[in-house]
């Protein structure tokens, strides 16, 4: 029982480090002023300590972004959800080669050190799934099924 306890003593404190809600006022002015003079009709506003990063949670035409910044206001990794019609064509024609059969449910694009990445959720039928990542010339980077 001592051994349970201090365990999820251990995970609630590794929750509580990894990432830590913030109220407005705890966000530093320069970060709070560059993501609103970019985002101007962002919804749901969320921000939070992401390890030494600012991360913001937000909604724009019913899409999900998220931003990391560092403390001197950088971006140092973005995500974003994105309709379909916005993937790369060398990516949709891998997936229709590759996963024939197979539609696709979700698409979240990444952009990190000036790489992008597509992260694709397919479906087939009610009972497969896969989660697949591929770089913008259209390379598999990873492909799990779910």
């Amino acid at each position: 029982m001592k051994t349970l306890k201090i365990t999820a003593l251990a995970l609630f404190a590794t929750a509580m480090v990894t990432a830590q809600d913030l109220k407005m006022n705890d966000v530093p002015s320069n970060l709070t002023s560059a993501f609103k003079n970019e985002y101007k009709t962002a919804k749901d506003v969320e921000w939070e300590m992401d390890g030494m990063n600012y991360k913001v949670e937000f909604d724009t035409n019913h899409m999900e972004h998220e931003i990391w910044y560092n403390k001197e206001g950088k971006i140092v990794k973005t995500e974003m959800e994105i309709s379909e019609n916005d993937l790369p064509s060398d990516i949709v024609s891998v997936i229709k080669s590759k996963y024939s059969g197979y539609k696709i449910d979700s698409v979240e694009k990444t952009e990190m050190d000036a790489k992008k990445t597509y992260e694709v959720e397919l479906e087939k039928g009610w009972t497969k799934e896969m989660k697949v990542v591929f770089d913008d010339k259209g390379t598999v980077l990873s492909s799990v099924e779910d």
